[in-house]
């Protein structure tokens, strides 16, 4: 599946990446990296969105909340984690005024990689690449 959705995720991705001050994007699908834009490696990417899936599990356990995002402040970079379904959006950027933004952007990302990927696992009448058009 990830081979065929990447190249229409990558090129809006690439338009999100340069929506701001953004460092680095990530997203998942699941467990898996489909996309890493992250100045780190594999390795690392596949860590941060493991533990990121482990935090949204941990803090939902109890049933009766849903965990969207999460919006980390470090020395020089701010990381935000939008969760959309089963895709995972990992955002880290250093201007801290900008979160509001990215997170609008994000969300209709999300929105849009979601009907992606459901038209991907659920084919129908329309071909693919009209979804993000």
């Amino acid at each position: 599946m990830a081979a065929t959705i990447t190249p229409s995720l990558r090129s809006a991705l690439e338009r999100l990446k340069h929506a701001g001050s953004v460092n680095g994007l990530l997203l998942g699908w699941r467990r898996q990296i489909l996309i890493n834009l992250l100045p780190y490696e594999d390795f690392r990417a596949e860590r941060a969105l493991h533990m990121l899936l482990d935090a949204g599990g941990h803090f939902s356990s109890g049933g009766d909340r849903e965990v969207k995002s999460y919006w980390f402040g470090f020395e020089g970079v701010f990381a935000l984690a939008l969760f959309h379904g089963e895709s995972t959006l990992l955002i880290l950027h250093t201007q801290a005024a900008e979160v509001d933004f990215l997170r609008s952007a994000a969300t209709t990302f999300l929105d849009d990689t979601q009907l992606l990927v459901e038209s991907v696992l659920q084919p129908g009448e329309e071909p693919v690449t009209q979804v993000l058009i």
